[in-house]
């Protein structure tokens, strides 16, 4: 699918907005930026859901007699495939970070650390495999893989079925129950008696993702007229704008659920592409802000814990910048080695491929 100027664009923001919120693990008792800044991760499970919804629907024909066990899995490689290597090589940047930043920890104990991180580099955290954790953002990509992972036979066995009926269903019966029991949904890693938190927020929002596909495919059959783009476009940079402000200066709270809400129309109105704005958002600096979020996404939450211990004198406002100039910094060399690593591997490929597998 040809990249999306605007979701590329929000995309890079809200990751910035996320490193921000993050600053609060040094805070202390001081003002933090973006008080709810977590709920900005909704926009990507937005993202993800409606992408996930395209790409089946797009296989409709090719994949029609494939068992749908085999298509799981085939989406789910192509996925990882598509984070790698930025995921392994911003775990191991991350791994070293919080094994020798600030304090040295001894042998014996970084040894443990990497024997328990086998969960982490397998995507298993949010299956309820949650021990030691080198890289905090990972819950994310795991509580979407493993959302995936449930919801994707569900999808291939009917394809209208899903998205017409059980997608919205799921959605409704999740976020409501999210919605009234727990008031938020921040919370990853809080134990719901069958799962974690992370995993049911992921499953709701994904869904809530596959409705905004549906609505889209509608909105692109319409011929708008300009007053109409007009308002599609307020709505669409509007909804998250008010987003920012609100988790600029609130805590958390239900308007969590009203700022989701507001990024499920902005996500359907990007991708419909029938906004006044969408052809601005459309040039290469954006596609390469929006390639660049991931491994600011990921590449963060490290030094977020380890400031305090690095700077045990400084104040908030000391530390910030510093902690800011660390996490693009990684980010920066997570993406440089990541394009290198890539440009080897496809260089080396076959040869590699020869050491382990016997060729036809």
């Amino acid at each position: 699918m040809k990249r999306n100027g605007a979701v590329d664009f929000w995309k890079f923001v809200f990751s910035v907005v996320i490193l921000c919120f993050h600053s609060l693990y040094f805070a202390g008792s001081e003002t933090y930026f973006f008080y709810d800044g977590a709920n900005m991760v909704e926009y990507f499970f937005l993202v993800s859901g409606f992408l996930m919804a395209a790409s089946v629907m797009k296989q409709r024909s090719e994949t029609q007699d494939v068992p749908v066990r085999k298509s799981t899995w085939q989406f789910l490689f192509h996925k990882i495939k598509s984070m790698c290597p930025e995921y392994y090589v911003a775990w191991a940047l991350s791994f070293l970070i919080k094994q020798f930043a600030g304090e040295i920890l001894p042998l014996r104990l970084i040894c443990k650390h990497a024997i328990l991180s086998i969960w982490e580099l397998f995507f298993l955290r949010m299956a309820g495999f949650n021990d030691y954790n080198a890289n905090g953002a990972t819950w994310y990509i795991s509580a979407m893989l493993v959302a995936m992972l449930l919801l994707l036979p569900l999808f291939y066995k009917n394809r209208e079925f899903f998205l017409y009926y059980l997608a919205p269903v799921i959605s409704i019966a999740i976020l409501g129950y999210l919605y009234a029991a727990e008031k938020t949904l921040r919370g990853n890693t809080d134990w719901m008696g069958l799962c974690y938190k992370g995993l049911l927020r992921a499953m709701g929002v994904l869904c809530l993702g596959c409705v905004c596909y549906v609505i889209c495919q509608k909105m692109k059959e319409a011929e708008f007229t300009p007053f109409a783009k007009i308002l599609l476009s307020v709505a669409e940079s509007g909804g998250c704008l008010f987003a920012l402000y609100w988790t600029y200066g609130h805590a958390t709270s239900k308007m969590q659920f009203m700022i989701l809400i507001l990024f499920a129309i902005a996500v359907t109105i990007s991708f419909s592409h029938q906004g006044m704005f969408a052809p601005l958002y459309d040039n290469r600096v954006v596609y390469w802000l929006g390639r660049f979020s991931f491994p600011l996404f990921l590449s963060h939450h490290a030094w977020s814990g380890r400031m305090n211990r690095m700077f045990p004198d400084d104040t908030y406002a000391q530390l910030f910048p510093k902690y800011v100039l660390l996490s693009v910094g990684t980010a920066f060399a997570v993406y440089v080695i990541s394009a290198w690593v890539r440009r080897i591997g496809g260089k080396y490929k076959d040869s590699v491929r020869a050491l382990f597998v016997v060729g036809r």
